[in-house]
């Protein structure tokens, strides 16, 4: 047997690691452990009860909790300590991280003392505006598998000096659990969402995901102008979390005290899979600066109102518009779309929707010891020079 091993540190990762997962457990030959640090750490029921049978769940580290960069740290040297207890005990043949989070790189970073070959999901991204690019690239150059979602990811990490023979376009994953929820109608979506009741007309649905803008002066710009655009045009508002980056405390406080005062506005800390596709799918436009404006909700035709320089440089389609962080020119975007936007066609440039069996396939190739000299040695190979 091979010993595949991921990481998954926020709710966010679970729509793209999930297809990944149901593809490894259900192949021949791989033993599939799930690590849930990070923000799992506040909660992680949901997240568990995404695993596939076989697949075998461990837990910790620490949730950076948003607060300041002394608590993101200690939980980052947390998670760095429990990742590599984790790797003694089960010694994986691979481990695959995902993305470009606080929390992803102290995990990535414990595999060097094991010398374990490392795989990286979205690789080769441009996220100007949050330390998150920063993140990423560091994440990529320890990294000795890449599976990226674009041509230009690849071409990216070309640039950086990365043979290209360990790069595979496989797209991104997180399509694969989007396109495959059944559709809901508005009513139905309604009542699951929590959003009976709600003041407005729910064909004017605002879906709102703001995240601090990490390297800005102002970590917290994005939201103030949003909140600020949202007051100014009343109508059915429905916010999911901000990310435990620091900063991302204050945001939710400010995000309870908007929705105390205004009756049209709900929140939800996560919408799960279904629920979040059927919200793409029957929202009339998505506002802040969450990745899935550019990489998913493209999926549906959905309008989005980029908000801030968080998502800058990141590929994105026709469905988005970028506006500063001012809440006249979010007001602006929103007017320009009319009262209900009408709907692009549906598609993304980052896959088809198929990328999770990629994603798995490669996997699984490189935690063959048969395997190891298509991406220079496994961890079993590894392990054997260390041995000697």
């Amino acid at each position: 047997m091979s010993r595949v091993l991921s990481i998954s540190s926020s709710r966010a990762d679970i729509g793209a690691l999930a297809p990944v997962w149901r593809t490894l457990a259900a192949t021949s030959g791989i033993e599939l452990h799930v690590f849930f640090t990070g923000m799992h750490m506040a909660d992680n029921a949901s997240s568990r009860a995404s695993l596939p049978n076989g697949a075998t769940a461990h837990s910790g580290g620490a949730d950076l909790g948003g607060a300041g960069p002394d608590q993101a740290a200690a939980a980052m040297a947390r998670i760095q300590a429990d990742a590599a207890a984790l790797l003694t005990r089960i010694q994986p043949d691979i481990v695959l991280v995902i993305g470009d989070r606080l929390d992803m790189l102290p995990a990535a970073v414990a595999t060097l003392p094991f010398n374990l070959p490392l795989a990286h999901l979205h690789g080769g991204e441009v996220t100007e505006g949050a330390i998150d690019d920063r993140i990423r690239h560091a994440i990529s150059k320890l990294a000795h598998v890449h599976c990226v979602s674009t041509e230009g990811a690849r071409a990216r990490l070309k640039g950086m000096d990365v043979d290209d023979a360990t790069i595979h376009v496989t797209g991104a994953p997180g399509l694969d659990t989007l396109m495959a929820v059944p559709a809901m109608s508005p009513e139905e979506f309604a009542r699951a969402a929590g959003l009976e009741g709600i003041e407005g007309d729910l064909a004017a649905l605002r879906i709102v995901t703001v995240h601090p803008e990490t390297n800005a002066p102002d970590p917290l710009a994005p939201l103030t102008a949003v909140l600020q655009a949202l007051a100014t045009r009343p109508a059915p508002t429905l916010f999911t979390a901000p990310n435990s980056d620091p900063g991302g405390a204050e945001m939710r406080r400010r995000i309870d005290a908007f929705i105390a005062a205004h009756r049209w506005a709900r929140f939800r800390d996560t919408l799960g899979a279904a629920l979040y596709a059927n919200a793409l799918r029957h929202a009339a436009v998505m506002l802040g600066n969450s990745s899935s404006g550019l990489i998913e909700a493209g999926l549906f035709g959905l309008p989005v109102i980029n908000v801030g320089d968080r998502q800058k440089g990141r590929e994105r389609g026709g469905n988005v518009i970028d506006v500063p962080n001012d809440g006249a020119a979010v007001v602006g975007a929103r007017d320009r779309l009319g009262p209900v936007p009408t709907r692009l066609a549906p598609g993304s440039p980052y896959g088809d929707g198929k990328a999770g069996p990629r994603v798995a396939e490669v996997l699984a190739r490189c935690a063959t010891p048969a395997n190891e000299n298509t991406w220079k040695g496994t961890a079993r190979a590894h392990r054997a020079r260390i041995d000697a």
